[in-house]
């Protein structure tokens, strides 16, 4: 039976499409879960003190995993795990046992460190906090302390996986990480309060880096003694992290500047933020992010063997598959927000106000869905090339260019003007007496797309062509789909009014599958009429799809009606 269980764990995907579906259909369930889990959290807690606290008190945490590991230590082991694995695949797991040592023994040593020094580092990351709701973040944040420990682990694991194309436990792990906080929220919090919540991440981390590991070890991984510095592959291993390690994402930095800076909003301002942010990184988690993770050992194993044509065959593939997905979705997301926040925490906790200006703050974000979509494959580009430096001086860039831009758009919508007027008109936020959080997400976009086109600018400048022509081809096509898309989805949303209002949770639910519906629908039949190439792969892999599904029912095509 473990066998069994062993085996299925790490069953190969044959091809990126695959494994991006399966990426895909596993990161859908889990940010599902991790909807429930935001609707959960405001209607247990509401948009206050408490909520405030335990996002504030994640940064910390989530700074040292997005620092040292998220999108750091995998794209530093895998190029090099890969190239070992096809000459020698015994020093190849000793690497990949040397590297999971060494990052316990880095990380865990800065938990420890978080741990002791939180009640003088929390009021930095939230100088707006005082009293008891600092003293609650700096509980949360030893609680949950020790979970970048458990991750690092987990990414070493996760990342020898990827490396041999078997993506289940990698994907099934975040799954199971959302179900433990769920079920602290829900089991928990009656009795012990956000501190409940709390143990739940950790257990979550727990589980993450448990199933991960039995996934490796499965695999061929075997713990060793020792770091084995002197190897050459942990060497070249510690050579393309520790330059990475300055190449902090945007994404990654913006829930930490959030917190410094709506800290000193009012009361709910962190949690708000951080709730439109969690939101908003579902499109991108489930429709961009796993493209990128699919082709990333495609593009290191064609670079390792000079396969030009192949790597740039799949990278052009891969970024307007991207497009294609992210920016009708962006269109739709812009109509439908405001249903989309009522839908995903829209509780008797949440006010009018902050429903609006979480659904203005959605739909800013909109307007960067498939430049985050595409950051990730840029980098990964980069990283298959074994080129670390190139996109952590981009990243670092624009990272400040985010900083210094949240802060000019916060003293943008301090004035009034006809500029600021405009916007609230637009986003329909009048009557809301604060809007100063709307400057992280313009921000963040505007830095998105400093940060996308100085990545393919360099990576062209470098590496030759980039099939540029036809990807600017297939974005335009998309974009004009795209926008069609908008009206209809428009058109949509008014023709569902007719038969459901939006005062109940199920009337809101009909009104937004409708009105994508439309939209959906809509955006496809203009991409085939542009003669989209990515339209036209999608229906008739659609179709095959449909085919085979339809044989075992005792339907068949055409051709086999004989």
């Amino acid at each position: 039976m473990v066998r069994r269980l062993e085996r299925f764990l790490i069953a190969e995907s044959e091809t990126i499409t695959g494994a991006a579906l399966l990426i895909g259909a596993s990161s859908l369930l889990s940010r599902f879960l991790g909807v429930l889990r935001e609707r959960l959290l405001v209607s247990r807690f509401g948009v206050g003190d408490e909520l405030d606290a335990y996002f504030a008190s994640f940064q910390a945490p989530n700074f040292i995993f997005n620092l040292l590991i998220l999108g750091t230590l995998s794209v530093a082991l895998i190029p090099v795990f890969v190239d070992y694995y096809e000459k020698n695949r015994i020093q190849a797991w000793r690497v990949a046992g040397a590297i999971a040592n060494a990052a316990a023994l880095l990380v865990g040593a800065l938990s420890l460190l978080l741990f002791v020094f939180a009640p003088q580092l929390t009021p930095f990351i939230a100088p707006g906090f005082t009293g008891e709701k600092l003293a609650l973040a700096v509980t949360l944040t030893r609680i949950m302390a020790f979970s970048p420990l458990l991750f690092a682990l987990s990414s070493v694991f996760g990342s020898v996986l990827n490396a041999r194309r078997q993506f289940l436990a990698t994907a099934l792990a975040p799954v199971v990480y959302n179900l433990s906080i769920i079920a602290g929220i829900v089991l928990g919090a009656r009795l012990w309060g956000i501190y409940a919540v709390a143990g739940g991440v950790l257990g979550g981390a727990l589980l993450h880096v448990t199933l991960q590991y039995f996934a490796a070890r499965a695999a061929g991984f075997r713990w060793i003694r020792g770091l084995e510095l002197a190897q050459a592959g942990v060497r070249e291993t510690w050579r393309l992290f520790f330059p990475r390690v300055w190449g902090i994402d945007i994404s990654q930095i913006s829930l930490l500047t959030g917190s410094i800076i709506g800290s000193t909003f009012t009361v709910g301002s962190v949690a708000l933020f951080n709730l439109a942010t969690n939101i908003q990184a579902v499109p991108v988690g489930v429709l961009g992010i796993p493209f990128a993770i699919a082709a990333f050992p495609s593009l290191a194993a064609a670079s390792a063997r000079g396969e030009r044509q192949v790597f740039l065959d799949t990278f052009s593939r891969t970024a307007r598959q991207i497009v294609f997905f992210l920016l009708p979705l962006a269109a739709m997301t812009v109509v439908l927000r405001a249903h989309v926040i009522r839908l995903v925490i829209g509780t008797q906790n949440l006010s009018w106000d902050d429903t609006r200006l979480a659904a203005a703050a959605l739909a800013l974000f909109a307007a960067s869905f498939f430049l985050q979509g595409l950051t990730p494959l840029l980098s990964r580009a980069f990283y298959a090339l074994k080129n670390t430096l190139t996109p952590v001086l981009v990243s670092g860039a624009a990272v400040l260019t985010f900083v210094v831009l949240s802060y000019a758009f916060l003293e943008f919508l301090r004035r009034d003007g006809q500029a600021v007027d405009s916007l609230v008109t637009l986003l329909r936020l009048r009557g809301v007496p604060d809007i100063r959080l709307l400057s992280l997400p313009l921000a963040f976009s505007a830095a998105s797309l400093t940060q996308v086109l100085a990545l393919a600018a360099v990576l062209r400048l470098k590496y030759g062509r980039l099939d540029g022509r036809r990807i600017a081809i297939s974005i335009l096509k998309t974009g004009t789909a795209a926008l069609g898309a908008l009206i209809i989805t428009r058109l949509g949303l008014l023709l569902a009014s007719f038969f459901a209002g939006d005062k109940t949770f199920l009337g809101l639910l009909f009104q937004t599958i409708v009105a994508a519906a439309f939209g959906g629908i809509g955006f496809l039949a203009a991409a085939l009429a542009l003669r989209s190439e990515e339209a036209e792969i999608f229906i008739s892999s659609l179709r095959r799809k449909l085919v085979v599904a339809a044989r075992p029912l005792g339907f068949a095509d055409a051709t086999d009606m004989r």
